[in-house]
């Protein structure tokens, strides 16, 4: 069923907590999920958004209004401050603002476990509550402070703090790790995550970066923490032939791996370039990935993705692991998903990668640019979040 915003005999609201939004842009792609929902259906839906009044790095916002509504880019947003962040808060806030349904988008952020214990105690009204992981049910991120999150999981389950939800995943697999961790009841739908609206503008082809026989220059583009597993690519670039250039851009998050990365960094043979660039705005993403030939990011584990699809957009064939939703490239002619069990395996395509001439180069940059515009271009991207949304509003 293609979803218009006829389907809604009036303008419906749904109000989103989150704990980064705009302008902040150091957060990753959970942020960036709910930015471009919001700007691809916010003529159709009221979205409100409650967050938190700093960017990932911790740093308050100087251009926002603190615990007020702020209109921006058309939407109605509400920064908290850190000693706001309380239930009786949260509750104020949906009282106030009565939406139809609740948008969440992490499992373990403070300000959903909140609303979930507001809903379970029905404390507010009965309406329709979305959660979308974002990832934070993969095996690689619940290793993260495994501990921790592994009580807690105990105590939500036993509780029933997850029960009659609507689950917003990403892909089956995702979908499968949902699956064993939800509560009883709900429902669980697949909606890919939607890109930028402008994000295909203004790329062309013959501005990438020559590529010469015995050359390559790559970038990873994340955020720099140990979940995206940059110090074992660097550990295992050995064999390597020729010049290998790669560039880090993304916020340093965790500052004792970056240290133990630089040691590996220093390490490396005078043929092979590892440099941190800083990091830049989501608006400049799609410009800086341009400048180089391969997108490279051996992660222990994505839901989605935002930058695969960004980086396949900029003409960047893909050297990612094995452990995301974006599988088969090598089939498609668009890059290789890898195992991080086999180094070999991403040594003997980097060396690919490096010998590789112009005209070959080309062909398979160009079907990455191709196969990013068809994929943006299939109307069930953006109508499988709408499926979700009006369940969200149906549900109450």
């Amino acid at each position: 069923m293609i979803m218009t915003a006829k389907n809604f005999v009036n303008k419906p609201t749904v109000l989103i907590f989150c704990n980064y939004y705009l302008p902040g842009y150091k957060s990753g792609g959970g942020m960036r999920s709910i930015v471009n929902m919001v700007a691809h259906f916010k003529n159709q839906i009221d979205f409100r958004v409650v967050t938190f009044d700093h960017d990932g790095d911790g740093k308050p916002y100087t251009t926002v209004k603190i615990n007020e509504w702020n209109e921006v880019e058309g939407t109605q947003v509400y920064y908290l401050s850190k000693d706001k962040i309380k239930i009786s808060k949260l509750r104020q806030l949906i009282e106030e603002v009565q939406p139809n349904s609740i948008y969440l988008n992490s499992v373990f952020s403070v300000m959903s476990i909140f609303i979930l214990t507001l809903k379970k105690l029905k404390l507010i009204p009965k309406m329709g509550v979305i959660l979308a992981p974002e990832g934070e049910l993969s095996e690689g991120a619940l290793k993260l402070k495994a501990t921790k999150k592994k009580a807690f999981t105990k105590f939500a389950k036993s509780s029933g703090l997850y029960r009659d939800l609507i689950w917003k995943t990403t892909a089956e697999p995702e979908k499968k790790e949902t699956e064993s961790f939800k509560g009883r009841g709900g429902k669980i739908f697949v909606a890919p995550n939607l890109p930028a609206q402008n994000f295909l503008e203004g790329y062309q082809q013959e501005l990438k970066p020559k590529k010469n026989v015995g050359e390559a220059k790559m970038v990873f583009l994340s955020r720099f923490v140990k979940k995206k597993n940059f110090k074992w690519l660097v550990d295992n670039l050995k064999n390597i032939d020729g010049k290998l250039k790669i560039d880090i851009i993304g916020p340093i998050e965790d500052e004792i791996y970056w240290n133990e990365t630089k040691k590996s960094i220093k390490k490396l043979p005078s043929n092979i370039k590892v440099e941190y660039k800083g990091h830049i705005e989501n608006g400049m993403v799609q410009q800086k990935l341009s400048e180089y030939h391969f997108f490279i990011l051996p992660t222990l584990g994505e839901n989605f993705g935002h930058v695969f699809i960004e980086a396949l957009a900029a003409g960047c064939p893909l050297l990612i692991s094995d452990r995301t939703p974006w599988v088969d490239l090598e089939k498609q002619g668009i890059g290789w998903d890898l195992p991080l069990e086999k180094p070999k395996k991403w040594q003997d395509k980097i060396n690919y990668c490096i010998n590789l001439d112009e005209i070959s180069y080309r062909e398979v940059s160009s079907k990455s640019r191709e196969y990013a515009r068809h994929w943006v271009e299939n109307p069930t991207i953006l109508e499988n979040t709408l499926i979700v949304l009006k369940n969200s509003l149906e549900a109450a």
